[in-house]
């Protein structure tokens, strides 16, 4: 075996034939960051003899300090099922030596999509024994586990997300397995006047917009220009098929005629159950339970459907007929569907607008055979004192399993000109 740069053509087909891939190890994503002026490269392990491909990763040249380089590997490398240990240890191994021969680069960041535990909903097992011989790997080298994360650090990749396993189940089956709130939410679905919109990347402008809104009123870091640059260069690169921008859009005039015409349909059969209940009276008899119950509720609609009507009416007086109540950034990466970036309007919430957009895109990820539903980042801190306990009670309605890497490690290549340059943690 060897470690060696990976031909276009055979990085592409390697990705294509894996089960599982970040979208930051795909060639579109290799796309991004070179149209960003990024250096990049393919680096992998070889089998000599067949050429057979252990395993890669797309590795990116971050400048430092303008005359150096830290080598970042986000989410990789990923390896085929059936790579060797001794593939796995070259590989880093191999990433070392390579570096080394550029004096220009004095650190790399390897941030592994292997997993440190396995869970169940929140609650941890037992630590692999393959994540302590990464760590010893990684330690051999002179490298250590960074100890930071994303909600601190935003140049740290995420190392906890929320999973919804999806494989071979059809939309109503998805619906079925998720939370009380969530399938409350999707039976809104047609009946409040909210369009579920796709925009393309010439409208990044939607979400930056909702972003900026749920920076202010939450711990969610505020989103740069360049940031929203780079969301735009992943749509463009990525295309329509794997790269998504729903927009949830109130139609306020649609959803007042909805009000409106079930208004006239309920009033109509409390009409008939009132003069029904005027003929027993009059016959010195009374409605029986059932009647009166189903009276009750109606009624009860009817006022539901007042509040709804004044406050569809207050928001269009205020923000117009078409109203943006959230947007999302969903990237596809193969078998997997990853919620990347969201934001919503508060005052807009009670309209389910975040959620009529997951029921899109449950919707597609059915008819598509996505097999993961990756609800993406959380701290790690499961506790109802987390700066991010909403989100985390937010995925959790959809019900799966939290997803925990092995960490971020960082490896030096030139140790005392790193440490002096601050390009280790």
């Amino acid at each position: 075996m060897k470690f060696t740069t990976i031909p276009q053509d055979i990085y592409e087909d390697f990705v294509a034939r894996q089960q599982r891939v970040m979208f930051t190890q795909l060639p579109a994503y290799k796309r991004t960051r070179e149209a960003s002026g990024a250096k990049v490269e393919v680096l992998g392990v070889v089998e000599e003899t067949t050429g057979k491909v252990y395993g890669l990763a797309l590795a990116s040249y971050q400048t430092w300090s303008r005359l150096f380089y830290r080598i970042n590997i986000v989410y990789g490398p990923v390896f085929a099922d059936d790579a060797p240990d001794s593939a796995r240890r070259l590989f880093y191994t191999g990433l070392k030596a390579h570096a080394r021969r550029n004096p220009r680069v004095i650190s790399a960041r390897i941030t592994p999509p292997e997993f440190r535990r396995p869970y169940d909903d929140v609650t941890p097992g037992d630590e692999l024994a393959s994540a302590r011989e990464l760590d010893r790997t990684i330690a051999d080298l002179g490298g250590h586990r960074v100890v930071a994360d994303f909600v601190t650090r935003g140049d740290i990749p995420i190392t906890y997300s929320y999973m919804k396993q999806i494989g071979g189940m059809d939309f109503p089956a998805i619906q079925k397995s998720t939370g009380q709130q969530v399938r409350t939410a999707f039976n809104r679905w047609g009946t409040n006047g909210v369009e579920v919109r796709f925009v393309g990347a010439d409208r990044i402008d939607i979400l930056g917009k909702v972003l900026e809104h749920t920076a202010e009123r939450t711990e969610m870091s505020e989103i740069s220009p360049g940031q929203l640059a780079y969301y735009k260069q992943l749509v463009e690169q990525f295309g329509p098929e794997n790269a998504f921008l729903p927009v949830a859009v109130l139609h306020c005039t649609n959803y007042l005629t909805q009000i409106h015409a079930e208004r006239v349909e309920i009033e109509g059969k409390v009409a008939d159950l009132t003069e029904r209940a005027r003929e027993l009276e009059a016959a010195g008899k009374a409605l029986g339970k059932k009647q009166k119950n189903q009276r009750k509720e109606l009624e009860d609609r009817l006022a539901v459907l007042g509040r709804r009507e004044d406050e569809t009416r207050s928001v269009q007086a205020a923000h117009g007929d078409e109203v943006v109540l959230a947007a999302s950034l969903f990237v596809r990466s193969r078998n997997e569907l990853l919620y990347l970036v969201s934001g919503a309007y508060a005052e807009f919430t009670s309209y389910y607008g975040i959620y009529l957009i997951h029921r899109a895109m449950f919707e597609w990820a059915a008819a598509h055979g996505v097999q993961w539903y990756n609800f993406y980042g959380i701290s790690g801190d499961f506790s109802d004192t987390a700066t991010d306990a909403g989100v985390l009670h937010f995925k959790r309605q959809f019900i799966g399993d939290v997803e925990e890497f092995v960490g971020t490690y960082d490896l030096p290549i030139r140790p005392r000109l790193a440490k002096a340059l601050k390009a280790l943690d």
